[in-house]
Formats: C-alpha cells, structure tokens, sequence
C-alpha cells in the first residue's frame, strides 16, 4: 500500500506547486491574490469552473470522506440524507445568487461578505462582528481539514510519522496558494474534482472485480450486516436528522467562500449556470461516497479503533488491481483535502486582511491594490492564519470534540450571520441602518449560541444537544433580527 500511496502523493504535490508556480506569473497586485477587483487575475472564468470548484470544496476528506467511513456502521444508508440536505442548501444559494451578483455590480470593487453587510447596514461594526465570527469558524475549519486529514493520509504511508505527513501537505498547500492566489484555488479544484471522480470509479470498479470472483454483486452485498443495509427510523434519529437539515439548507447562505467566487466570477450567466450545475454534481458526488462506504462491506469488515477506508486499503494492497486502486483513492484523497482546505484558507485570509485589518490601514483600498507590496502582506497574513487555526483545533481536541462535533459546531455556529445575509439582499439601506444594532446582536448571539450548545453537549456527554447546534444558532439569529424589524416597523407607522 505505501508504493503507490507515496507515488499519488508526490504526483500531487508536483501538479499543485506546479500551478501555483506557473499562475505566479500572473499576480502583480492584491486584486490578483484575492477577488477584490474586477477583470482582475482571481478570478472564475466560466460555469464550468464555477460548478467544479463549487463542489469540490464540499467535498472535505475530514467531515465527508473520514467522516462517511466512520460514521456507516451506526447509519448505513441514512447517511444519504447529509447528501441531500447538501444538494438542497446549494439550491437555497441558487435562489439568491443572481441577486447577490447584482448587489455586488453596484460597488466599485467587488466586496466580501462582511464589508457587503457593514454597507448595506451603514454599520462597519456588522462587518467587523461578523468577519470576526467567520474567521473563528473558517480558521478551525482548515486546521480540522488539515490536521485531522493529514493523520488520516500518514496511516495510508505506514512508517512515515505523522507530524512530516501534517507539515508536508501544510507546505504544499502555503507555496501553491501563496504563489497564485485565488486562481490557483480555482484551476486546482478543477482537477482535485477530477482526482475525486477517479477515487469514487476506482472503487465501485474494485468492487465489481471484487464481486466478480465472490458470486456476484448480490451475494456480496448480502454480506453486508442488516442494520446497515436496511433504513430503519429510530427516535434517536431527530436530532440528526433535524441538526444536518438546518446546518446544510442554509450554511450557504453565509458562506464566505461562495461569496468570493461570485466576486470571481466575470458574467452573471457563470455564477447562475454554474451554481445549478453544482447541485446536480454535488448530489451525485455525496450519494456516491454513501454508496463506496456501505460497500465496503462487501470485502472487509470493521476492524476495531481503525478508520474503515483504511481497513478497505490494508486488504486490497495484495493485488496488482487493488494498488492501482489504491493509487488513484489517494489521489482523490488528497484532493478532497486541499480542495475544502485551500477554499477555507483563502477565505479566512481574504475576511482577515480586508475585512478586520483592513479598516485601521492607513492606505485606502484603491491604493492597496496597486501596490506590490500588498501581495507579500497578504501571504504573510494567510501563513499566520494556517498557524493560528492548528492551534486552536488542537484545544478543541485536548477538550475532547469529535471531527462530527467540530463540524456541527463550526457550520452550526455559522449560521449566526444567515439572517443578516438574507435582510441585506432584501431590503433596502434605510431601513437597515435602522437595524444596525440588531443585526450585531443576532450575528454575535447566533455565533455564540451555537457554540454555547455544542459546549454544553460535550460537558453533560449528550450528542443529541450537539446535533442541535445549528438548530439553536439560526432560530436564535433570526428571532432576534424578525424582533428588530418588528419593532422598527411598528416605530415607523406610529410616526
């Protein structure tokens, strides 16, 4: 297994250094490494690109690939319905991307998230609360990516520790986006989608040779225990089910991410198109990894204190069919990795230099992005920001949070800044300079909520309370922001 794993992995970091080297080329100023202006370098070219990049950021190798592995012995095929409820909240975000496109059109640069609330608000305390909050989340997201998917790729390499398997890929994943930018991101995802495409084939082809010399598909997947293979309703299940609805219709709404590649994006025909596109790949792409995770038991069967997928590799490595498989999974491994961990990093990078830092700079933002100088600033504060987010995973996991913890917590906490996002698209400036202080309120309470819950439910060891997270944080926010604008609109008739 270690031959073809280490080939795959240095395929992979020659390709990405390799774009990042030859996009290097290309940025001479800050709105190449972020997009912050338009027609400039960091950009997203076509609905294509825009559907694969889309979706592979989705598709993270800690909280969807580890996760699906881990997580198929208690849920089986309800592990369909994180696919679903995914497919919907690219949805949700579909409905509003033509207008988020639009709002963007009427600045002069193209705006973040954060600076778009704090003008639309007429409050650069909106905008400073919530970048605030998106760092905290966006920061502890790339680290869990990075840190918990690393550990997870050292096991594929028995014999090479686990810190140079974490430091590696963090090197590679600092020069390729500190050389390029946000272009970068963009082109390496187009083929990271490609590696994940090649992972998800190879192993339903492995599985099918595999069938092929064991009496066929059905006899195989007989041997697949019962309580996996049949869906069966538990009262146990609500808080799931509940929790993984909310969390994922709506975390889009206040994605960063998102929103900086609509920034990206040239015509609005490329956002729409491509957003609707990624719908339809995510669905497929999530529904797939339920499928290879339940599979699995067709060949192995769970192994104690071991990562399913693992367990699957160990077994397979003995035929030449089998590294070959091996080969191309970790492909697609790697780049379920770096795809969600790059997005993540270029997002926090781009809330923290323009949107925390930004204001108390002396230099305006037009005289920022024709400074040369602002591209080596810009690498140094997405460096520190990699740093600062390992840290602050490893507390969490000193503490005890789970991968599926981390994520309820993190999203769920997220969806603090949903309600303000949405008031912002549908309203006009007056009436929300009006809600200012509301809207600090919901963004702060709905962040802190959320993650007051998920505290709790690891204090009193009750995961339900975890699940519920996102529950508490978006009902929270928006009851909050709903009273504002109630109270607001009751002033107004009254005079």
């Amino acid at each position: 297994m270690i031959v073809p794993a280490m080939i795959a992995l240095v395929l992979s970091f020659v390709i990405y250094i390799g774009i990042g080297l030859y996009h290097r080329r290309f940025v001479k100023n800050l709105g190449d490494i972020i997009p912050v202006k338009f027609g400039s370098n960091a950009r997203v070219s076509t609905p294509t690109e825009f559907s694969a990049t889309t979706t592979a950021a989705t598709v993270s190798l800690a909280t969807v690939v580890v996760a699906f592995f881990e997580l198929v012995p208690g849920l089986g095929w309800w592990l369909l319905w994180p696919a679903i409820t995914t497919a919907i909240g690219l949805g949700v975000f579909s409905l509003i991307v033509k207008r988020i496109w639009s709002k963007m059109s009427e600045y002069s640069h193209r705006p973040s998230m954060h600076e778009f609330l704090g003008v639309e608000f007429k409050s650069p305390s909106v905008a400073i609360v919530g970048a605030l909050c998106t760092t905290v989340g966006y920061l502890t997201m790339f680290a869990l990516e990075l840190t918990v998917g690393s550990r997870f790729l050292s096991g594929l390499v028995a014999g090479v520790p686990e810190w140079l398997t974490v430091t590696l890929i963090a090197i590679v994943a600092f020069t390729y986006l500190g050389l390029g930018g946000f272009r970068t991101v963009i082109v390496t995802d187009r083929i990271m989608m490609g590696f994940i495409w090649l992972l998800l084939f190879s192993l339903i082809a492995y599985y099918a040779w595999f069938a092929s010399d064991h009496g066929g598909i059905g006899a195989c997947y007989q041997s697949v225990p019962e309580a996996i293979r049949t869906i069966k309703w538990s009262n146990g299940l609500i808080s799931f089910v509940l929790g993984i609805l909310v969390m994922n219709a709506f975390t889009f709404v206040s994605n960063m991410g998102l929103f900086q590649r609509v920034a990206g994006a040239q015509e609005p025909s490329t956002v729409v198109n491509g957003m609707w596109s990624s719908v339809v790949q995510t669905l497929i792409v999530w529904s797939l990894f339920v499928v290879v995770a339940v599979g699995a038991f067709t060949v192995v069967q769970m192994q104690p204190g071991e990562n399913l997928l693992i367990t699957l590799l160990k077994a397979i490595s003995v035929s030449m069919v089998g590294k070959l498989t091996i080969f191309c999974v970790t492909l697609g491994l790697l780049g379920a990795q770096l795809s969600t961990a790059s997005t993540q990093l270029i997002a926090v990078s781009h809330t923290v230099l323009e949107d925390i830092l930004g204001p108390y700079r002396s230099m305006s933002l037009a005289t920022r992005l024709e400074s040369s100088k602002e591209v080596t600033y810009s690498r140094i504060v997405l460096v520190l920001s990699a740093i600062v987010s390992i840290v602050m995973v490893e507390v969490l996991r000193k503490i005890g949070f789970s991968v599926a913890d981390m994520a309820f917590s993190i999203y769920g906490a997220a969806l603090g800044l949903v309600p303000s996002v949405l008031f912002a698209l549908y309203l006009n400036r007056e009436r929300l300079s009006r809600l200012k202080a509301w809207a600090n309120m919901s963004i702060a309470l709905g962040f802190f909520s959320g993650w007051s819950c998920a505290f709790y439910g690891k204090l009193t060891g009750d995961g339900t309370i975890v699940f519920l997270s996102p529950c508490v944080s978006l009902f929270l926010s928006t009851a909050i922001l709903c009273t504002g604008w109630i109270i607001q609109k009751n002033n107004t008739n009254e005079q």
